[in-house]
């Protein structure tokens, strides 16, 4: 079988194909020496697509690179695989190509990719979209002053309709198609860093220098292990007594849930997400000299079956547990000010919740509160725990909380290398649960308080650290009585203040 051709894809509102720069050189360069990379290094192919205007989505350049795709390999001749190489939006956009036009057309068995190694993917997007366009492109270190188009940052939002739904099949229907295996497999792959670079950190926004990323992509929004759980109240019966309905429906009970199936993920240590100092692509130097990514997408790319994916992911899994293990935090980042700066670099988890009731509609009007203790109670949550919090800008009642997944489950003190204690010992208070509480009572549509039942006993049980948990919450729709009434009497009256009544 020939060798795979190789295909680059860049992230958002690039315009230069300078963007890569010299990885595509260094690769051909390690392709050409004994055991390199089995890849067709004389067809490097580098993308140019155009995620700087408005009116171009996601789902548009996915259907561009098909067509771009299809001419490249017609003019290679034969039926041509390639491996193709992502930076941020690039894996994105290469999924949806994927999952449009081979996973729903079931076709993958005539897929011609055989890898996607993603570098830091914005699989669930990133907290930079919600910005907005002028104050991205004023981030010159990252954007060089252009604004991203509108439609690719609507993709690219913390718990977007488009980025779930992509997701959500990802959990349930691809680990049916064991992508890895069979006669024409395709080998996914996620590489992010979690490192900072603060020459390119803006002070006036806090999320380009987030732990638990690498200043644009969480690990958990980069990862594709990720899961699935939808928790519902219990439907009413018609003309059911108040009391004895708000006392049964109190309770959330687990409806479904789903994972993904275990996909390669490896945390590369010392890089950021963009720069020529510790980018995880602009970093790269054509040079001969060992570098973190080039490493990793070489193990990548060296992967033919099955297997030899599963032992990867075996590694890359155990090499991250070692990379975030208690005592090396400690010494990963020591900025040096008066007085020294440390940052602490646990592991985070993200989770997205989704307020639906049983209509479908979206229930934005209740607010959801994170609990801890025996007592459920929201004043006794750890110090710290919650690194951020966003709700989507165009999906009400779709929120991401972004949780620091060490504080949550406790950690010993930290100590620096000359044994002062820097962070002393958090102490976890479990179980942690949610409740629902609305924010008016008294409507004629409402929706009722409701908290974890007993069949998920503590939160942590479906939260992993850097992964992304979509949880969906379906309440139930109440319609009072007082929604529709008739009277007997002709004489005009004002129902304006009636009271609800009961359950209609």
């Amino acid at each position: 079988m020939s060798k795979p051709l190789l295909v680059f894809v860049h992230g958002w509102s690039v315009t230069s194909t300078s963007t890569y720069g010299e990885l595509p050189a260094r690769l051909k360069a390690e392709a050409a020496k004994a055991g390199g990379p089995g890849i067709d290094v004389a067809h490097v192919h580098l993308g140019q697509y155009v995620s700087f205007r408005d009116e171009v989505t996601v789902a548009d350049i996915a259907r561009g690179f098909d067509q771009a795709i299809a001419k490249v390999l017609a003019e290679a001749g034969g039926k041509r695989r390639f491996a193709c190489i992502t930076h941020s939006t690039g894996g994105p956009v290469v999924r949806e190509w994927l999952d449009r036009y081979h996973v729903q057309r079931k076709t993958l068995d005539a897929c011609p990719m055989s890898h996607l190694v993603m570098l830091a993917p914005a699989n669930f997007g990133s907290a930079l979209a919600q910005l907005g366009k002028s104050r991205l492109g004023a981030i010159k270190a990252w954007f060089n002053g252009v604004e991203p188009g509108q439609g690719v940052l609507d993709w690219l939002e913390l718990a977007s309709p488009e980025s779930l739904a992509l997701n959500l099949r990802w959990i349930h229907d691809y680990p049916k198609l064991k992508l890895t295996e069979g006669a024409n497999p395709v080998f996914p792959f996620v590489l992010s860093g979690d490192a900072i670079d603060r020459k390119l950190y803006d002070h006036i926004n806090s999320y380009t220098g987030e732990t638990g990323g690498d200043g644009v992509v969480r690990l958990a929004a980069a990862n594709l292990d990720c899961s699935h759980l939808v928790l519902a109240q219990e439907p009413l019966q018609p003309g059911e007594a108040l009391p004895a309905a708000r006392k049964r429906l109190r309770t959330l009970r687990k409806v479904s849930s789903g994972a993904s199936a275990p996909s390669a993920f490896k945390i590369v240590p010392g890089v950021s997400h963009s720069g020529t100092d510790m980018g995880i692509l602009g970093s790269v130097r054509n040079d001969g000299q060992p570098h973190p990514t080039v490493d990793a997408v070489l193990r990548c790319l060296g992967v033919t079956s099955s297997a030899q994916y599963a032992a990867l992911r075996q590694a890359f899994a155990a090499e991250n547990a070692q990379h975030q293990q208690l005592s090396r935090r400690i010494e990963i980042e020591k900025i040096p000010v008066l007085p020294d700066r440390r940052y602490f670099h646990d592991p985070h988890a993200m989770v997205i919740f989704r307020l639906l009731d049983d209509t479908g509609a979206r229930v934005p009007d209740m607010n959801l509160l994170l609990t801890a203790g025996p007592a459920a109670d929201p004043n006794q949550l750890p110090e710290n725990f919650l690194t951020d919090r966003q709700g989507n800008r165009r999906a009400s009642g779709n929120l991401a909380f972004f949780l620091n997944h060490a504080v949550l489950t406790g950690c010993p003190e930290l100590r620096d290398e000359d044994g002062k204690v820097r962070r002393p010992e958090l102490i976890p208070r479990p179980p942690y649960g949610l409740r629902l509480q609305p924010r008016e009572a008294e409507r004629f549509v409402e929706h009722w308080p409701a908290e974890l039942g007993a069949d998920i006993a503590d939160l942590l049980d479906v939260i992993r650290p850097n992964q992304t948990t979509i949880i969906d919450l379906r309440l139930t729709r109440v319609v009072r009585e007082g929604v529709f009434r008739f009277t007997r009497s002709l004489a005009a009256r004002d129902f304006r203040k009636d009271p609800p009544g009961g359950v209609a």
